[in-house]
């Protein structure tokens, strides 16, 4: 992308534009979808998940204190027995976790998939944000990483805009072969706490057995929620017809005509999503498809059921 590109839609993120989904979420949030789901599933709600509580000082032992619970440290330092008192957190940590590999930086029509997963991004943050949850954000591009550390007020949300926004701003970038979905999960796997909420956006292009490991370890203690975001030639019958694609800084022909033009295509798109599909299914982890050839907000609205 050059700096041509900068004003054009649906390519370039504005900070602005996230914002301003705000006001199209007004008086929803995720604590509403998260009450709507479990009346679906026939489950009671459970705001906490894990330990779910805040260290919050340290007192002298008293027998029969759980001694899963000692403090050693200030054990080492005083030569008397603490123990650590924890209080029940208020908030719940949500992490916007955006893969921006370069296989995000495309799309057909309407917008590239990376400015797709901004709206994404934008529309569950506000519910979030309006839920009462910390917010932080992890974003991967094909040149750097970003870490936007949860805060109690609005400033994570609006962290990870700008950060998305810079990310769109820069020269188109090559595919390295570095896989950027798994490193993001690392990432994950480095920094959050067990009770955490996930939003976990990409195209899943670079999916592998590593992946999967990454996320079984990230699902056992914590909530995600996978954004797919593609193009529809990912997951539609191309037209018959010439197609010149580059890759490696090299040009590829191929032509798609005839019967059986496209077997091989439709062979690629459907393993890639079985092995979505396969994934949600397996990790008992929501799945939601967003397209990036239309509007992001009316298919939120419809994927999420909030209106």
């Amino acid at each position: 992308m050059n700096a041509d590109a900068e004003s054009i839609p649906g390519i370039s993120v504005e900070v602005e534009d996230l914002v301003r989904v705000r006001g199209y979420l007004s008086g929803l949030s995720m604590a509403d979808i998260r009450r709507r789901r479990s009346y679906r599933s026939g489950a009671r709600e459970v705001r906490l998940r894990g330990r779910g509580m805040e260290y919050e000082e340290s007192r002298a032992y008293v027998y029969g204190d759980d001694v899963r619970t000692m403090d050693w440290r200030v054990m080492a330092r005083t030569g008397q027995a603490h123990t650590k008192i924890f209080a029940e957190e208020k908030e719940r940590r949500f992490l916007l976790a955006i893969d921006l590999s370069a296989s995000m930086y495309f799309g057909t029509r309407f917008s590239f998939k990376s400015w797709t997963a901004a709206q994404v991004a934008a529309h569950v943050g506000w519910l979030a944000s309006f839920a009462g949850d910390r917010i932080g954000g992890l974003i991967a591009s094909p040149e750097s990483h970003h870490e936007i550390r949860p805060a109690k007020t609005r400033s994570g949300l609006l962290g990870v805009f700008h950060h998305l926004a810079q990310a769109s701003n820069i020269p188109l970038p090559a595919d390295t072969g570095a896989n950027r979905l798994n490193f993001l999960l690392r990432e994950i796997n480095r920094v959050v706490k067990p009770g955490a909420i996930i939003a976990l956006i990409s195209d899943f292009i670079g999916i592998d057995d590593e992946t999967l490991e990454l996320l079984s370890v990230i699902a056992r203690h914590n909530d995600i929620s996978s954004y797919w975001i593609h193009d529809d030639t990912e997951i539609n019958a191309w037209p018959g017809g010439h197609y010149q694609v580059r890759a490696d800084k090299q040009k590829f022909d191929f032509d798609l005509a005839g019967q059986g033009r496209d077997n091989w295509l439709e062979q690629w798109q459907q393993a890639h999503r079985n092995r979505i599909e396969s994934m949600a299914s397996t990790l008992n982890m929501p799945l939601i498809p967003i397209s990036c050839n239309s509007d992001t907000s009316a298919q939120i609205t419809k994927n999420l059921a909030l209106k």
